[in-house]
């Protein structure tokens, strides 16, 4: 039941991601029906969750395809939360396709990955996996605001004012949203990082191990960090932090997919 679900998520995913393209960039940006299709998505998002969980009996969020239901829903649910202030319909255009693709990749690696040993079966695994996945949720969508910002730009820059143009939303706008998504992403993403080290330390007996995971994340952090610190004391803002916005998530959701693979850790699924 819960595969089929997903595969219903992916399917109405791939109908938002459509809809989105046609009636936002091609008929009009203010258009509801894609934002209604990706809802749609996202509530049998969350029943393949529900039923995940019921079948595992634990929150399933410790291996590869479980980790991408799982943030990718993370990342639709706060999109629409996002939607729902600033009615950016073109950010939707970003968002519907990468969870398109993060639900097949889901689907791709399965849900028979291995068993959580049980003495990580407390609750410190969900809370840190939510905390650093709603951060990365977060990031996704300033990567979006960010890529947006820049096509504006270019646009303006170049004196090619498109119908599409004229409907999006102001450069200092998008400058705005972008910064205040770095405000919500970067505690969030501290405090997944804290609590994966407290939990570290309470059951293997060392907060910090050097693993790779571990290390990207410190780097992202630091990364993220100066961004903000740049844009609160410095004045960065505009091209250059829409710029670096999208560096650091490209970095990464480039190790999310890949460093596991090549750099197997605990966050791979050996939990020794």
């Amino acid at each position: 039941m819960e595969a089929n679900l997903v595969k219903v998520t992916a399917v109405v995913y791939l109908a938002a991601t459509a809809s989105f393209f046609y009636f936002v960039l091609r008929k009009d940006t203010a258009a509801k029906l894609p934002s209604l299709v990706l809802l749609v998505g996202f509530v049998f998002h969350t029943l393949a969750l529900v039923a995940r969980f019921m079948n595992e009996g634990f929150a399933a969020v410790a291996f590869m395809g479980e980790a991408l239901l799982f943030k990718s829903w993370l990342m639709v649910g706060v999109y629409s939360l996002v939607q729902l202030k600033y009615r950016l319909s073109v950010l939707g255009c970003i968002i519907a396709p990468l969870a398109l693709l993060m639900t097949l990749a889901a689907l791709a690696f399965g849900s028979d990955a291995g068993e959580v040993p049980p003495g990580l079966k407390t609750f410190w695994l969900p809370l840190h996996v939510t905390l650093a996945f709603l951060g990365n949720a977060v990031f996704a969508l300033a990567f979006g605001v960010s890529l947006i910002y820049l096509l504006q730009e270019r646009y303006l820059k170049h004196k090619k004012i498109t119908a599409l143009m004229k409907r999006f939303p102001s450069l200092e706008s998008l400058d705005r949203l972008n910064y205040q998504l770095l405000i919500w992403g970067f505690p969030l993403m501290t405090l997944g990082i804290l609590t994966g080290s407290l939990w570290a330390g309470i059951h293997w007996g060392h907060y910090w191990s050097w693993e790779p995971r571990q290390i990207s994340s410190g780097i992202a952090w630091i990364f993220y960090g100066a961004i903000l610190h740049g844009r609160i004391t410095a004045g960065l803002r505009g091209k250059k932090a829409a710029l670096l916005t999208m560096f650091g998530f490209c970095v990464v959701l480039g190790y999310f997919f890949l460093g596991d693979a090549m750099f197997p850790g605990r966050h791979g699924g050996s939990f020794e």
